[in-house]
This record gives C-alpha cells, structure tokens and sequence, in this order.
C-alpha cells in the first residue's frame, strides 16, 4: 500500500484491482491525502467529496493544462495543441457561466422526452444480444453485450453506421487512458491524435447533418439554439466528442461492474428476479458499489483549510467518487451490495452543475439491460467468479476486460 517515499500508493496493479481497502485506510487514517505519484490532494470522505463537486468556484473544473503538462506536455507539439484547444470546450474541463451556456444548448439534445424515445430502441438492441447469449450457451458478457448495448445506442442515437462502433471506441479508450492514467504513464501524444482522428469524423458527419438532418443527436444539436445563440464548430464537434467518450465507455463499465456485483453475490441476484420493481434502485446501487468513474480531478482557485490541512491555489485535488460512495458516515455497510438499501445521495454520477448529462440514458439502459437478463436467463452465471479480469490500466475509469458466463 505504501510507496517508496512514504506515501499511499494508488497505482499498483493490486490497487488498480481492488482500490476500496485503500480508499477505507485513507478515510480513516488521512482522509486529506497530498500523494506524490498523482501530484495533489487526494479526498476520500463523502462530505468533503460532495461539498468540493458543489463549490465550482473553488474546485475549478479548468485542468487540463495542468494534466498534460503532468503527462509530459509542458512543450506541445502541434496536435497536442490542437487538443487542449479542443478540450477548452469540453463542458467537464469549464466553469460556470461557460459551462452554463454550453450545458444549456447540450440539453436539447438530452430531454426526459428524447430519452423516452430511444427506449424502443434500447430495447431491441438488448433483445436481440440476448437472444444471441442464449444461442451461445457461454459467452463474455464484457464483449458480447456490455460492450454491444452501449455501442449500438451510441450509433443509433448519433446516426452513426454500427460498423464504425470499434473505431470510435479504440479513440474513446486513448483519450479515457490519457484522463485517468498514471502521470509517468503519459499518453498525452496518443490522445491528441485520437482526438485529432475524431474531430475529422464527426466534422463529416456535422457537414452531412446540415445538408440532409436526421432523426438524431448530431441533427438536433447542429441546429440547437438559445435566442440566437449557437455553438461553433469547435464547440460543437469537441462536445459531441466528449459525449461520446463519457457516455459509451461508462456505460459499459456500468453495466459490467453491476453484472459482476450481483452474480458474485447471488442472493441479489435472485432478489431483483423475484421482484423486477426493485431494477431502478439496483441501478443506482451497482453505481454506488463500484462504479465506472472512480475520481474527479479539480483545479484549486485558492487556498482551502480541510482537516487541518492547507490546500494550496493552484494544485491539483482527486475527489475520489468511488471512495465517497463508500463512507461507513454516509452509508450502514458500504461493502456490501444491497440492491434494496436507498443509493441517494451517491456522487458516481457527479453532482452540482456537472453532475451526468447523459445520467437519464445510462439509467434506462441499466434497467432494460437487468430486466431482459433476469426474465430471459434467469440462471445465467459466471464461469469464472472468483477471478475477475480488471484492466487495471486507469484510476479513473474502472471496468473489466472479460466476463465470461453461462446461461446456466
């Protein structure tokens, strides 16, 4: 647990693994952690976590500088440049009243209606992925359906051909490493020519939506506006971007982690079978437990006294949404997955103005996903539940890489 300095080691891949021993020590012993190998404050307590998600003005969202100049991008080469221009944009690296004006135009493309729409979409794409694990018999739950369900919504909500899903995710996962690797790691280089491979498809795709609109995300939001006001290009590509990489990789971590949590403890399981009501809550459950965003990095805009440290202005703070989630203050047993326990109050969707767009979406695609399982293969187990695969490769972003399971 420790590294050769004294310090908490967050990076081993025994941690990467399993963070939350190491989230309970340092909540109990040094729940204001300054780590040396992430280059700032690590906070591990759910009211400290909650308060800085809220205070926006002392926890600035604007870090992405100071992340590329951590990962080796204090002299920038041209696409590197590019892409701190680009994620300038980005609504989760900007303040208000920025963020406000762009969160407002981005909204059009995510109301409680447009969302209730692509339900019989969502529905037909889980459908027929399980019709598909049925046939198998055994199959990996993390390629032949958490990977799927997420990826073909993607398209379908994009209008984007579903032969282009393994493209964009290898992108996706350059820019999720970059975010949430190891500072020694780098990957800044890799990330910006994703990014730069990106901007050029979702420009085309832009350019064909103005000429000839659709029934989609891209069309509605190519043409958002607010009394006059409309997003630019760069605005407008770096947004959809980074909808893309946000919403699609952490809905399949979502739905992994929750598969992996109920089958390894089977009396959920069979509780959300036997009382399909209790799907909703299991969602915000399974995001609660181990959800697919583990931390937030925050930019300090001044000094800040938290339990009797001093946080200085202009270093870095981890808000460790993992952690937080599972406070013994917060939550009775947090260790234990409780399918019927009330999840309010969890922060692995955010809170205050960054809190999910696309929260409404992943919920309702965690709901279909359960109860299509549960009805159409209600003995579905996993093959091998005491070695789950980790990535390991990412403190940010947790998720597997296998699955796998049989029908019965």
């Amino acid at each position: 647990m420790t590294d050769p300095v004294g310090g908490v080691s967050l990076l081993t891949h025994d941690v990467l693994c399993d963070p939350y021993p190491t989230y309970a020590h340092l909540r109990s012993t040094d729940p204001v952690h300054f780590n040396e190998q992430l280059g700032g404050w690590v906070l591990t307590r759910h009211d400290d976590v909650s308060a800085a998600l809220r205070d926006h003005g002392t926890f600035s969202s604007r870090r992405m500088e100071l992340l590329v100049a951590q990962r080796g991008g204090a002299d920038p080469s041209p696409a590197v440049a590019r892409f701190l221009e680009l994620a300038a944009h980005w609504m989760w690296m900007i303040d208000p009243p920025q963020h406000t004006r762009m969160r407002k135009l981005m909204n059009q493309g995510f109301t409680p209606r447009a969302v209730r729409l692509l339900e019989p979409m969502i529905q037909g794409i889980v459908d027929d992925l399980v019709d598909a694990a049925v046939a198998r018999g055994e199959f990996d739950l993390m390629a032949d359906f958490c990977f799927p369900v997420p990826a073909l919504v993607i398209c379908g909500l994009y209008g984007l051909p579903p032969a282009d899903a393994r493209m964009v995710t290898d992108w996706c996962d350059a820019i999720k490493v970059f975010l949430g690797a190891s500072p020694e790691l780098g990957g800044v280089q890799d990330a910006a020519v994703a990014l730069q491979e990106m901007i050029d498809y979702l420009t085309e795709i832009m350019e064909r939506r103005r000429a000839d609109p659709r029934d989609d995300l891209v069309s509605r939001l190519v043409t958002a506006d607010d009394d006059g006001d409309r997003m630019d290009a760069d605005e407008l590509v770096s947004n959809l971007l980074l909808l893309i990489t946000a919403s699609f990789e952490t809905t399949i971590d979502m739905l992994g982690n929750g598969l992996a949590g109920l089958l390894t403890r089977r009396d959920q399981w069979e509780l959300i079978k036997r009382d399909p009501a209790l799907i909703p809550g299991a969602v915000e459950e399974v995001i609660r437990y181990d959800g697919p965003v583990q931390l937030t990095h925050r930019l300090l805009t001044g000094d800040v006294e938290l339990r009797g440290k001093k946080l200085r202005e202009g270093q870095l703070a981890y808000l460790m949404r993992g952690a937080a989630n599972r406070d013994p203050e917060r939550y009775a047993d947090p260790d234990r997955l409780d399918v019927t326990r009330d999840a309010s109050g969890h922060v692995g969707l955010g809170l205050g103005v960054h809190f999910c767009i696309g929260a409404g979406l992943s919920r309702l695609e965690g709901k279909i996903a359960l109860t299509e399982l549960t009805t159409r293969i209600p003995d579905l187990v996993l093959t091998e539940p005491e070695q789950l695969h980790w990535r390991a490769d990412n403190l940010q972003f947790r998720g597997l890489s296998v699955l796998r399971a049989s029908t019965s």
